[in-house]
């Protein structure tokens, strides 16, 4: 994935970060089962397909640092799936079709300005795919129990990418039963024109991957 300004709002059902989602079929606004308001829209993805489906992320806007955002089942983030989906038990929200959306942190910190950028993608190789490749399969043996010194490379491994397999900032974390690994986004923390907040975290949903030729890079 790379991601860049959008010049208007963007209203077609395209891969993006922030601005408001452009739904697929009824509406679903999750809300934070901490705190009960509405959760943030980071953005939205396609699924690889014949067919047109989308993803649409939100997560708890958490100034306090208390909510299990981390956890897929805590009800503080949500993937949801237009159209074909469900909405999970866990949880709750409204029909409501716009909110809080993704935001970067302006002149000061408290200022937050709202974004909307494209997201494109293009194919993974070359030493990119070395590299994240190499980074992966560090990952893997250690949550096998083997351990070893970490890959020595001169690039920065990507985080931001569609398909294949998630490379955690933690080598311990994996991907629960029966959840699959679907994209990951890198955030950035700051403030000034090139940071907007976020997180960097595997998103996943059940019963559907993308497969590793449909990988994309940042």
């Amino acid at each position: 994935m790379s991601f860049r300004p959008a010049s208007a709002l963007i209203r077609q059902p395209v891969a993006k970060l922030g601005g408001q989602p452009v739904w697929l079929d009824e509406p679903f606004w999750p809300a934070s089962r901490a705190f009960g308001a509405q959760m943030t829209f980071v953005g939205q993805v396609p699924i690889p397909g014949p067919e047109l489906r989308m993803t649409y992320l939100f997560v708890t806007q958490d100034d306090l640092a208390v909510a299990e955002t981390y956890a897929p089942d805590a009800g503080e983030n949500a993937l949801i799936v237009q159209p074909g989906g469900r909405i999970p038990r866990f949880l709750v929200g409204s029909s409501t079709g716009d909110g809080p959306s993704l935001w970067r942190r302006g002149a000061t910190w408290a200022e937050m300005v709202p974004v909307e950028l494209h997201i494109d993608l293009s194919a993974l190789g070359g030493a990119d795919e070395r590299a994240l490749g190499e980074e992966i399969a560090w990952q893997e043996a250690e949550r096998n129990g083997i351990f070893c010194d970490p890959p020595e490379h001169d690039r920065v491994p990507l985080r931001s990418y569609v398909g294949g397999k998630p490379l955690f900032w933690q080598a311990h974390v994996g991907v629960p039963e029966p959840w699959q690994f679907f994209f990951q986004l890198d955030g950035g923390e700051g403030w000034g024109d090139g940071n907007w907040s976020g997180a960097c975290d595997p998103l996943m949903i059940r019963r559907l991957r993308a497969s590793k030729d449909d990988r994309r890079r940042a």
